[in-house]
């Protein structure tokens, strides 16, 4: 009860700090003026023309905000035939277990910041953080985990500011099973709420559901418009649009009744109102075998050119075989492509391996139409883990499927790469509960080089590592080459050319899942303030 009751108390910390009421923060800052003057003689001096009295208008710090992240609900199987787009679910398998880890890094010199996780909407805490008492010495940090909380709800984490600055803070949530219809290994970075994001790699053909999970933290009422593209173009469909999801909430919608036998479905979800997190909940069944699970992340906003990390594909037999039986064609891995644009997508993908570049036929050229999502093979790459360079003439979304499993009948496990973004400064990948995890990097324009920092279960920051990435190959860095014993967290930062990453997760059997790594940690802000009538 003790615990329960210091738990709450941190948790109304960080909600007076950022004094609002909703979970999710939009802040702001109040700027004070003074304007000094005198008189001065009219027949002394000319009045100058107001545009010689024109000066840039001064620059003013925003205030940090609370950082506030969603984290997916544990994975459910659908009850009944699914049909429609509103789910119903059955109870969770007795084997099921989702937790999720917490790991917060304070400012340099400045105190702990206090952080909770709590179940979205209703406020009910989890577990929390007190704001620590204790200052470091100048130049040093401390760090905070909660670890492992199991839940059986969606939740959120927030973190408040530190040292002036939006925390550096991240949670993960993992989830296993060993037995039953959902057996297997998923797991999601929690999401910070946006009002546009593309989610690519969806599957909606028979024995395959997808449900797309929306959740809104704000205290503002959210009306969200989908936009589904297939093999075939973009699906045209009822339901897609003013889906309100009110501020606390999640809507659940299953994509099959908007978009059905879609084998490779890629879906924008834009929100006018308040910010929604959204999450795509995979799972195959395949007779009375599981055929997988998996959480899919929104990926990189269409671009150009996209690169995906953490590809680890197994023997290229083993995956032939497998797809050669009946019901099993899906496992095949591939690169899914979506255009949005009204123009076709000339494609150049390169393939990088742990020894470099991989050829592939054709010179690695291929065709997309416009308005479709377009499935590149990938099944020829022998075994090991790969990054994929993606170049377009046209803005594109992408990610990556794979497939894990040997034997037809027994358990195949599912997953989906997204694309990221350039690595900057201070990513904080956290470990995934359940499984094991490593850091893939790849640097497709010139060496580069990541600093690594493993952050303990209980908070303690090691010692940095720092690690060349050559040009053109795929590294991978299993926990000890990161820190010593078990880690929560890692701080990761990287210099020279552009380096990409993720945090591909195994566990038992076949389990397998690919986190993209968070954005990199956020500095003061300042914006101009006008002064004039």
């Amino acid at each position: 009860m003790a615990e329960a009751n210091e738990a709450t108390r941190a948790g109304n910390r960080i909600r007076r700090s950022a004094g609002r009421k909703a979970a999710y923060t939009v802040f702001s800052g109040t700027v004070l003026l003074g304007v000094a003057g005198g008189l001065v003689a009219a027949s002394a001096i000319a009045a100058p023309e107001r545009s010689d009295l024109s000066v840039p208008p001064p620059r003013t710090e925003v205030p940090a905000g609370v950082l506030t992240g969603v984290c997916p609900e544990p994975l459910r199987l659908l009850s009944g035939s699914g049909d429609g787009t509103d789910a119903e679910f059955s109870p969770v398998s007795e084997s099921a277990a989702t937790a999720v880890t917490t790991a917060v890094v304070g400012g340099t010199g400045a105190a702990l910041p206090a952080a909770e996780l709590s179940v979205l909407g209703g406020g009910e805490s989890v577990a929390a953080l007190e704001p620590g008492a204790d200052v470091p010495l100048a130049g040093a940090r401390l760090a905070g985990v909660l670890a492992k909380q199991a839940v059986t709800k969606v939740t959120a984490f927030e973190a408040a500011p530190s040292g002036g600055q939006q925390a550096t803070a991240n949670a993960v949530m993992g989830y296993t099973a060993n037995d039953g219809d959902l057996a297997g290994l998923a797991a999601a970075n929690c999401q910070t709420p946006a009002n546009d994001m593309w989610l690519v790699g969806a599957r909606t053909t028979v024995g395959a559901t997808a449900v797309l999970r929306l959740n809104n933290p704000s205290g503002t009422a959210a009306t969200v418009d989908l936009e589904i593209y297939g093999a075939d173009g973009r699906v045209e469909t009822g339901g897609s649009r003013g889906i309100v999801v009110a501020p606390g909430e999640t809507r659940s919608i299953i994509l099959a009744g908007l978009a059905s036998n879609q084998e490779s479905a890629a879906v924008r979800v834009r929100s006018s109102g308040g910010p929604v997190s959204a999450f795509i909940e995979q799972t195959i069944l395949r007779g009375l075998t599981a055929g997988g699970v998996e959480i899919i992340e929104p990926t990189a906003a269409p671009s150009p050119r996209q690169v995906i990390t953490g590809v680890a594909l197994q023997k290229a037999e083993d995956t032939r075989k497998l797809a050669e039986q009946d019901g099993y064609s899906s496992v095949s891995p591939v690169l899914n492509v979506a255009v949005p644009g009204t123009s076709d997508a000339s494609v150049h993908l390169r393939v990088f391996g742990p020894k470099g570049e991989v050829e592939l036929p054709g010179g690695g050229i291929f065709s997309v139409p416009a308005g479709t999502v377009g499935k590149i093979p990938l099944a020829e790459l022998p075994e090991g883990t790969y990054s994929l360079d993606l170049s377009a003439d046209v803005a594109v979304a992408a990610a990556a499927v794979f497939s894990r499993g040997t034997e037809p009948g027994e358990r195949v496990e599912l997953a989906v790469a997204s694309a990221d973004t350039r690595l900057g400064s201070e990513h904080l990948a956290v470990a995934v509960p359940g499984g094991d995890s490593s850091l893939v990097f790849t640097a497709p324009d010139g060496a580069a080089e990541v600093s690594v920092r493993g952050i303990g279960m209980n908070g303690t920051i090691q010692e940095a590592r720092t690690v060349q990435i050559p040009e053109g190959r795929t590294l991978t860095l299993q926990r000890g080459d990161i820190g010593k014993g078990e880690l929560a967290a890692v701080l990761v930062s990287a210099a020279g050319e552009a380096v990409y990453g993720a945090q591909l997760v195994t566990g038992e059997g076949p389990g397998i899942s690919v986190l993209p790594l968070p954005d990199g940690a956020s500095g003061t802000r300042s914006v101009q303030v006008g002064i004039g009538y």
